[in-house]
């Protein structure tokens, strides 16, 4: 009896997902504990997924936001911070809003590349679990990490990146100014060339994306 309650359950969160993302679902509930499990499974992970590309959307805007209304500062973040690993996590789910709330006060970052590795320095703290949020040298890896999987920028813009990768890792980390060998580091970390395939790669999927989207109607 119980095996047929979760494989009930399963179909109607199998039925949510393909709503979500237009797929067809499977109507008929799993007869057995493996393929409850190997159902499951692909669940989790779809979920993973439209959570990361949700996170990443909502920062991307308050990234590019021209201006966000303090009355809607708070709810911006809250639904930032609810979608990330460190939401049941007191002192990490803190630091995530503190990061969250710094991007979505501070002026909007016009220059795309700019906008992008600024994204993705945020988009480390939010994404990362509470553990390394809540450790100054695990958070700053992890957001060094990030920025130097980005393209690097062109050079005109190397400097502001910096600039704006370093103010993140000093509001995950707690101080007002970062260390000058953290600041090194992140000159350097914005300046790695990234894996040319890997940029190929993006560049193709960024105009399949755009194609998608486009007859999907967004």
């Amino acid at each position: 009896m119980r095996l047929e309650d979760l494989a009930a359950r399963l179909v109607a969160v199998e039925a949510k997902l393909a709503n979500l993302t237009g797929t067809t679902v499977n109507t008929y509930g799993a007869t057995s504990i493996e393929e409850l499990d190997a159902r499951l499974s692909v669940v989790e992970v779809q979920v993973e997924q439209l959570i990361a590309v949700k996170t990443q959307e909502h920062v991307d805007a308050i990234v590019a936001a021209v201006a966000i209304a303090i009355e809607h500062i708070e709810d911006a973040v809250a639904e930032v911070v609810a979608l990330s690993p460190s939401a049941e996590h007191t002192e990490a789910a803190e630091i995530v809003a503190d990061v969250v709330t710094a991007q979505a006060e501070a002026e909007a970052v016009a220059h795309e590349e700019v906008a992008d590795i600024v994204s993705a320095a945020v988009q480390a703290v939010v994404a990362a679990d509470p553990e390394v949020v809540v450790d100054p040298i695990a958070i700053t890896e992890a957001i060094m990490q990030a920025v130097a999987d980005m393209p690097a920028p062109a050079p005109e813009v190397a400097q502001q990146v910096a600039d704006a990768v370093a103010e993140v890792i000093a509001n995950a980390t707690g101080v007002e100014q970062v260390a000058p060998e953290v600041v090194q580091q992140i000159v350097e970390a914005v300046a790695t060339p990234a894996d040319p395939a890997l940029d190929a790669i993006e560049a193709r999927l960024n105009i399949a994306e755009a194609k998608v989207d486009n007859l999907l109607g967004k």
